[in-house]
């Protein structure tokens, strides 16, 4: 509690000077031993021995404030570095992406040329497999017709070789009988 008083009271005297030399327009950086209101401050650090009792004897002199910690106000400069490595591969990422993009689009093109051609081709070979069951259909038609007229022609030579035979035949039996009779004077 002593030393809060005594900083409080130092803290009172020492506003007072400045709060004058504000009114006065005069620096801070011009007060010095000239002044006989300043009071040089120096401020000692020194480790204590915590041995008798744990408890640190009060001074007169003024704590100093201290900053406050760096962990929780301040963020590390590796982490500054970190977010920069990490936006800057999130941008070759990107770019990466956008050439794969261009890259993809172009054998795209590529390939639908390619199966332009293929379908050129494939219309192609329809077509002509087309004429040609055509013209095969075409030749199956007349080979069917020829086909038809041999048929045709085989079965009249049939009956006419059947006519033939049945002639054959009866001019065997005219011929046998012919030989069976007795010949007659003729007349």
């Amino acid at each position: 509690m002593e030393v809060e008083e005594i900083y409080k009271h130092q803290e009172v005297k020492m506003q007072a000077p400045a709060f004058k030399d504000k009114k006065r327009g005069i620096s801070a950086k011009n007060q010095g031993a000239h002044d006989p209101d300043y009071e040089n401050i120096t401020l000692a650090f020194r480790n204590q021995d915590h041995a008798k009792g744990g408890h640190s004897r009060p001074t007169s002199q003024v704590p100093a404030q201290g900053r406050p910690p760096s962990d929780s106000t301040q963020v590390p400069r590796w982490l500054y570095r970190a977010i920069l490595s990490l936006y800057i591969l999130l941008a070759l990422a990107f770019v990466l992406c956008i050439i794969l993009s261009a890259f993809i689009m172009m054998k795209n093109a590529e390939m639908s040329k390619q199966l332009l051609g293929f379908k050129t081709e494939l219309w192609n070979v329809s077509n002509s497999m087309q004429a040609g069951e055509e013209r095969q259909k075409e030749v199956w038609k007349s080979v069917q017709g020829n086909i038809t007229t041999v048929r045709s022609k085989v079965e009249k030579l049939e009956m006419q070789l059947a006519d033939i035979r049945n002639i054959n035949m009866k001019v065997q039996k005219i011929l046998e009988l012919l030989q069976t009779k007795p010949q007659s004077p003729p007349q």
